[in-house]
């Protein structure tokens, strides 16, 4: 093959790869401009760090806002505040903020967004107190979301109540088996004037029958009752004179407010096997 041949043959493949390559590109319309730019959200403000709460009517509300500079972006879609539950860790409320001059904004125009954040039931059918997250964030028409801001607010029960252990259900005796094991359920009912979602935790303490300490034991609240909580534990043979007689268990509650019911005593006696 002749040298000026095999160079119209490369020219040739040469030209079908470009032709190829070229073809084969595709213009991808999920592509953002990289000359648009995010808004960006500043100087965060709201009326109130701590709210008082009537818990049997419950109201949260305040007023807030911050800075909205487009930074050469386009349009907003929105400015909003989330509102976080501190229980768990969702989006209870979410209020769209404006600058025309009502719904809380006092001024239109001037690019500071403000809204009324105002919760009432149904949201808070039970008042849950604690720490909730507010959440600040703003989308322009681009699709381009700002930065976030993040603040919180306290709330607090104004006419707390502690819980009290309603019922205990439990056996007044067990025998304990010469072999193998089986579960023993302690059930407890607890009730809370402020509502079932304000119980924080239930526990026991366990002592033996010469009174020694056994420790401090959390309960398990049942996923579809809120004032049943239980303790489930094997109950296994033994030949210890400590393992018989009565176990005596001291039952508290304690709410989301740090109070905390009288205490509930009763107790198991544990027999030993006949041989």
């Amino acid at each position: 093959m002749s040298k000026k041949l095999l160079k119209i043959i490369n020219l040739a493949l040469a030209a079908v790869f470009i032709f190829t390559l070229t073809s084969c590109e595709k213009k991808s319309d999920s592509v953002i401009d990289p000359s648009l730019a995010s808004p960006i959200i500043s100087d965060l403000y709201k009326s109130k760090d701590t709210a008082l709460v009537d818990p049997f009517n419950p109201v949260l509300n305040f007023r807030t806002s911050l800075k909205v500079d487009l930074n050469g972006g386009g349009f907003l879609n929105y400015v909003k505040c989330d509102v976080v539950s501190p229980l768990t860790g969702l989006v209870i409320s979410s209020f769209q903020m404006n600058d025309n001059g009502s719904g809380g904004d006092s001024t239109s125009g001037d690019n500071r967004f403000s809204c009324t954040v105002n919760i009432t039931k149904p949201v808070f059918d039970c008042l849950i107190v604690g720490v909730y997250k507010l959440r600040y964030s703003a989308e322009n028409n681009s699709g381009l979301i700002s930065n976030t801001l993040i603040s919180n607010i306290s709330v607090i029960s104004s006419n707390n109540f502690a819980p009290y252990i309603f019922q205990v259900n439990m056996p007044d005796s067990v025998v304990r088996p010469i072999s193998g094991q089986f579960d023993l359920t302690i059930f407890t009912t607890v009730k809370d004037t402020n509502g079932s979602c304000d119980i924080k935790e239930v526990y026991f303490d366990a002592y033996r029958p010469s009174g020694t300490y056994i420790g401090r034991i959390p309960m398990t609240r049942e996923a579809n009752n809120f004032e049943l909580y239980k303790f489930t534990n094997p109950v296994l043979p033994s030949n210890a004179d400590s393992s018989y007689g009565f176990f005596k268990y001291f039952f508290q509650a304690t709410d989301n407010s740090g109070a905390i019911s009288a205490f509930f005593k009763d107790s198991i006696k544990f027999v030993r096997p006949n041989p």
